[in-house]
């Protein structure tokens, strides 16, 4: 994972060419001119079973499909002013993403969810799910049209190291958008207790936690105007709610966190929320 002080590689946007994956090629030019960094436009061929038969059409079908994308991404990216490499490649696609993120140095993956079967490949949905569960590289799933830079960003947190690079990820890719530390729980503690602290003290703990938190991960003090929301409840049915009643434009999750909204490994909450939210989603992975 890139840190605050490494420059930061390209943007690698994956796309199956269809109309709705435009959004998340509008949201990768928009960051890279932010972010002053080039775009790698890959558009992954997944060889199908049947290529592996003496099939005598097989090469002039994948050459046809292969100058159709080609052709595709540079109608679609003619009008982007920056360092743009285009890329069109066979394999399995999960693997190729990897490889191609890896040999170029790419800081960030761009995807939309979206599918086109005229292309022949659903290059999102499950493919998706595997990559996040999978890459070491930031990855950034586009849902919303893209009208401008990010400026209501919620950062989810359990407090763990996980979620720190998360909270870092954030700061780099969307400043100067107002960030939203956010934290879920559904336990009570001690709640056989005659002493144990009430919901709304839990919740003052947390907040206090939080803005520490912020501290910790930043070496700044958190500041006044920094937004700290602590709710008690599920994490995959909280977060999702506040975001939509507070018009969220993304939400930015670590992985492998120990408990709270992320946990081991892309965990259940993680894969829910990344299905259930409706806005964009950036999945950072824990990287030691």
């Amino acid at each position: 994972m890139v840190t605050a002080t490494e420059p930061l590689g390209p943007i690698l946007l994956i796309t199956d060419l269809s109309a709705r994956c435009d959004r998340a090629m509008d949201r990768a030019v928009t960051l890279a001119q932010s972010l002053n960094v080039g775009v790698i436009a890959l558009h992954v061929m997944d060889t199908p079973w049947l290529s592996k038969l003496a099939q005598p059409a097989w090469r002039s079908i994948q050459q046809n499909h292969r100058e159709q994308a080609q052709k595709r991404l540079a109608s679609d990216l003619a009008h982007v002013d920056i360092e743009l490499t285009l890329m069109v490649e066979t394999g399995a696609p999960v693997e190729v993403i990897e490889r191609v993120a890896h040999e170029s140095g790419c800081s960030l993956i761009v995807s939309g969810t979206a599918r086109d079967e005229t292309l022949g490949r659903i290059l999102l949905g499950n493919t998706v799910d595997r990559l996040a569960r999978k890459t070491t590289t930031p990855l950034l799933v586009v849902r919303a049209r893209p009208f401008e830079s990010y400026k209501r960003v919620v950062v989810a947190t359990d407090f763990s190291e996980g979620a720190g690079q998360a909270l870092r990820a954030a700061r780099r890719y969307c400043a100067p958008a107002s960030l939203t530390i956010y934290h879920a729980f559904d336990q009570v503690a001690g709640i056989y207790q005659l002493d144990a602290p009430t919901i709304d003290e839990q919740i003052a703990t947390h907040q206090k936690r939080a803005r520490q938190f912020y501290g910790e991960v930043t070496s700044e003090e958190a500041p006044d105007h920094l937004q700290v929301v602590v709710e008690h409840g599920a994490p995959e049915q909280a977060l999702p709610d506040y975001c939509d009643a507070h018009d969220t434009e993304l939400v930015v999750l670590g992985t492998r966190g120990a408990t709270g909204v992320v946990r081991g490994a892309m965990g259940s909450v993680a894969e829910t929320l990344l299905t259930s939210l409706r806005c964009d989603v950036m999945i950072v992975p824990k990287v030691d």
